[in-house]
């Protein structure tokens, strides 16, 4: 086995599984949660004309004092007014309508004598003087057609379909999300409904890898349980490279030196793949490469090692290909007993990151603690202890 740095070996997953694919959609609830391959730019101006913030009466004073004005049409929203307010006269209006050229003002409904219900009035008093621009959303207050209103790269959500729809954007390009297949290889694993025996285990990676791919942003299309026979899981391996739909094959277990590490036996054979240790704790036995045309990571088979190699160097390049901004590390205060590290290799604690800013390490090796973890605590590979009030870099889960 080669050993390689977490940084290369992280790097060799992004290189691997590349760029991804882009398409065209329509702006609406279906685009939720994609990320924009492209800047989205305003088609039209927000609002598209100047318009009432209230239910009451446009208004062009005549005078600084005015109070009394006619009332010269009526403007529900959705119309457009075909006449121009002249100095001292006033106009019905509803909130969201058109106001009419003219306007200086809106005075709202509870300002006025005016039944805030029923036909508009011929006349109005209103009791005060209105300042002008008083209650007008002006023409592109709040976008400019030809503006971009969202860089690439940014989430599409709810407010931003909002946004988008109402700037005059009918669609956006996006990022598509990769088409993953997950296969837990091992002899021992036993379906969630069947008695594992006497030497058998619950297995639990190829769900657990699914539901993180899926929370990366991916389309998982197949989740399988292997054998430790090889003719199972190059049949498997085949049977998922001649498939159209799927981008990428996730596999867990088989991958250190042992007698029985199928996926090894495999896929070592071929060019295209390397098998390497990585100066890494939990998840130092990796692999990757492609079987057929289609790239496969492969990760260790232990739940802690899937899970932590997952974040740290399968996410990493599914970001990339979903166009996610890269996660930036953070930084917390270290607190709890003196806790011995292995130096030589980076580590990653399965951790809690505190409400007070400081971040606590259970024993990394227990399902319990990953269970509860909320970010996992970076150790580089100088470092033999934390101790506490050790300032860590932290990457929240």
């Amino acid at each position: 086995m080669g050993h390689v740095s977490v940084a290369d070996h992280r790097a060799a997953v992004a290189r691997l599984l590349g760029d991804g694919s882009l398409e065209r959609l329509t702006l609406d609830r279906h685009a939720a949660g994609r990320r924009l391959a492209a800047d989205l730019v305003a088609a039209d101006d927000l609002p598209r004309f100047d318009n009432s913030a209230m239910d009451g009466y446009a208004v062009c004073p005549g005078a600084p004092d005015q109070r009394s004005y006619p009332v010269v049409g009526d403007v529900p929203a959705g119309s457009a007014p075909d006449f121009v307010l002249a100095p001292g006269e006033a106009a019905r209006v509803m909130t969201g309508a058109r106001v009419p050229d003219g306007t200086v003002a809106v005075v709202p409904v509870e300002r006025t004598d005016a039944s805030p219900t029923g036909p508009a009035p011929q006349h109005v008093t209103v009791d005060l003087d209105p300042a002008p621009g008083q209650h007008v959303r002006s023409r592109g207050e709040d976008v400019t057609a030809g503006s971009v209103i969202a860089a690439a790269g940014s989430a599409v959500t709810p407010a931003l379909i909002a946004l988008g729809r109402s700037s005059g954007c009918t669609t956006v390009d996006v990022h598509v999300p990769t088409r993953v297949a997950v296969i837990a290889t091992g002899a021992e694993l036993a379906p969630p409904e069947a008695d594992p025996g006497a030497g058998g285990i619950h297995e639990s990676n190829s769900d657990m890898v699914a539901a993180l791919a899926e929370a990366a942003g991916c389309d998982v299309r197949r989740v399988e349980v292997c054998s430790d026979e090889p003719t199972d899981l190059r049949s498997l391996l085949a049977e998922l490279d001649a498939d159209p739909g799927i981008d990428v094959v996730v596999t867990t277990g088989g991958v250190s030196a042992g007698a029985y590490e199928v996926v090894r036996q495999v896929c070592s054979p071929l060019p295209t793949f390397d098998f390497v240790h990585l100066a890494m704790q939990p998840g130092g036995p990796q692999g990757l490469g492609c079987f057929g045309s289609t790239p496969v990571v492969c990760l260790p088979g232990t739940p802690v090692g899937a899970f932590v190699a997952f974040h740290v160097l399968v996410r990493p390049a599914l970001d990339r290909r979903h166009g996610v901004p890269a996660a930036r590390p953070g930084h917390a205060a270290y607190a709890g007993r003196t806790r011995h590290t292995r130096a030589g290799r980076v580590q990653f604690l399965t951790s809690v990151l505190h409400d007070d800013g400081t971040v606590c390490a259970p024993d990394a090796r227990h399902l319990t603690a990953l269970a509860a973890a909320n970010c996992l605590i970076e150790v580089p590979e100088a470092v033999d202890q934390l101790i506490d009030g050790d300032v860590v870099t932290v990457h929240l889960l």
